[in-house]
């Protein structure tokens, strides 16, 4: 069965947990039987076609300069629907199309399949109107973000079928009227293969400027919403009862320059690194002693799950995580992390604190959140359930 899978970004120009995710779906769906081939939109870097992983990736010529939002936007859609079709003529035969958001993708996915006559899947990820009030002067409720979300809420009623990453997601498009019969789960996943425990490199510390002394990780996105404000505000209070203990936070975004620069003001014992190589990713793990995730509560972070979380999880790690709905999704309280009230540096600092003071606890938290992704997050059961909503659409056997 050929699936062209149709995504803002790929690997390797634009490394995010966006891209990891399109690129683990692939993977996983080959080693399923499947035929998958993905092609990007015009916003992606411009880049030659490549093949990664035994994956065909496609690019749409780079898009020149345009007067305004909406012309941008118009034309993205149908240089976008072009390529699909001029794709799906290349390939011969395509079953599925499957996009994933932002909206963009699935209106030119749409417009592609009322000429090819194939089914279309939908992939929400997140929610690109509340993402627009984040990283843009978008205001919420205003025109920009009304359109935006009137777009998703078309895109979903006209496809086939809907996917969300999570069941906050999935509630929340049921209230938006989407049949709930037509919106599938598919959460994110690991590779339990390549992140496994392991145990600290050696030289790692050296090479990072890190001293020795328990260490605090962050390594994600640095954006407002992600609450490294919150763990800056408790890392005092920590450094107060664990002198040795340090912080390092990994990662890029809108926010870092202000972070780095607060982090700098605290004293040498927080490090604000730049994001790592995704295969270098699982040394940091293995030198954290507790892995934190500070998210504060948007709306957003009540709905979507990380992707990162889990790779920690997999690496059998200790983790301090926000009582936010994304997170609390993944983790359960007590047995696979600690969560505690997003936004409060008191509550975060103690639950760091405790666990660096117990290293039996950090074990019995870390082998069971390994055991949790092996029983419901790896990419090799994840995948299946594409499989199975594939042959629902088409009837098709998963080897064709």
């Amino acid at each position: 069965m050929k699936i062209l899978h149709v995504a803002q970004y790929s690997l390797p120009e634009v490394c995010s947990g966006y891209t990891l995710r399109t690129q683990a779906i692939a993977r996983a769906q080959k080693a399923l039987g499947l035929d998958p081939t993905i092609v990007t939109s015009p916003r992606h870097p411009a880049a030659q076609p490549l093949e990664l992983d035994g994956v065909q990736h496609f690019r749409c010529s780079p898009e020149g300069p345009s007067r305004g939002v909406w012309l941008r936007d118009a034309r993205r859609v149908a240089v976008l629907a072009e390529k699909i079709v001029e794709i799906a003529g290349q390939l011969g035969t395509v079953d599925v199309l499957h996009a994933h958001s932002p909206m963009l993708c699935g209106l030119a996915a749409l417009r592609a399949a009322r000429r090819l006559r194939l089914p279309v899947v939908y992939e929400v990820r997140g929610l690109w109107e509340e993402a627009m009030v984040e990283r843009s002067p978008v205001r919420r409720l205003g025109l920009r973000y009304m359109l935006a979300r009137a777009a998703e809420g078309r895109v979903c009623r006209q496809a086939d079928a809907v996917v969300t990453i999570s069941a906050g997601l999935q509630d929340d498009l049921d209230k938006r009227g989407i049949p709930r019969s037509k919106i599938y789960v598919v959460p994110n996943g690991v590779d339990t293969d390549g992140f496994a425990p392991r145990p600290e490199a050696v030289g790692w510390r050296e090479k990072h400027g890190i001293a020795q002394g328990p260490v605090i990780l962050y390594l994600g996105a640095i954006r407002a919403y992600e609450g490294i404000d919150t763990l800056l505000q408790a890392f005092p209070s920590i450094r107060t009862r664990l002198p040795s203990s340090q912080l390092l936070i990994v990662g890029a975004g809108e926010d870092r320059d202000r972070i780095a620069s607060l982090a700098a003001r605290l004293g040498d014992d927080i490090a604000v690194l730049p994001p790592v190589p995704h295969d270098a990713v699982q040394d940091f793990y293995a030198a954290a002693d507790v892995v934190v995730y500070p998210r504060l509560s948007t709306r957003a972070t009540e709905l979507v799950t990380p992707l990162k979380p889990m790779e920690a999880m997999a690496m059998a790690k200790a983790i301090v995580a926000s009582d936010v709905g994304g997170l609390r999704e993944i983790f359960s309280d007590g047995v696979t992390a600690r969560l505690v009230a997003p936004g409060s540096p008191d509550a975060l600092a103690g639950a760091v604190q405790g666990l660096l003071g117990d290293e039996g606890e950090r074990r019995r938290l870390g082998q069971a959140a390994r055991r949790a992704v092996l029983d419901r997050y790896d990419w090799s059961l994840v995948a299946r359930r594409y499989v199975e909503l594939y042959r629902g659409l088409t009837g098709l056997p998963a080897e064709r």
